[in-house]
């Protein structure tokens, strides 16, 4: 019996899980449908080889029903030092949390 090669296949699935991703991202204004499967195959994939889709692609798309960020579909606001996004299909609100350097930042510049 063959031996599995684990690391192989992990660094494969996160290939493939970016990949879709990205592809979802340039079909999103054309069919927004098929721009959610994309994502939800990449996340079962994922999850299936337990790889962690990295951070940057994370923040394309809505954890809560998978569709990907698009204009007039989502609502960013700054509130202190947290910036909160709903998305306007689900109403899911992600927070994320800014570090003391990026406020200080982000209110120099306003």
């Amino acid at each position: 019996m063959l031996k599995r090669e684990k690391e192989k296949e992990r660094r494969l699935a996160l290939e493939r899980a970016v990949y879709l991703i990205e592809k979802a991202e340039k079909f999103k204004n054309i069919d927004y449908e098929l721009a959610r499967r994309y994502v939800e195959l990449s996340k079962k994939i994922a999850m299936k080889y337990r790889v962690r889709i990295p951070k940057r692609y994370k923040l394309y798309f809505c954890k809560k029903c998978l569709y990907p960020y698009k204009a007039g579909k989502f609502r960013v606001r700054i509130n202190k030092s947290a910036v909160i996004v709903t998305c306007l299909n689900c109403m899911h609100v992600r927070r994320f949390q800014l570090r003391d350097r990026d406020v200080q930042r982000a209110r120099r510049d306003l």
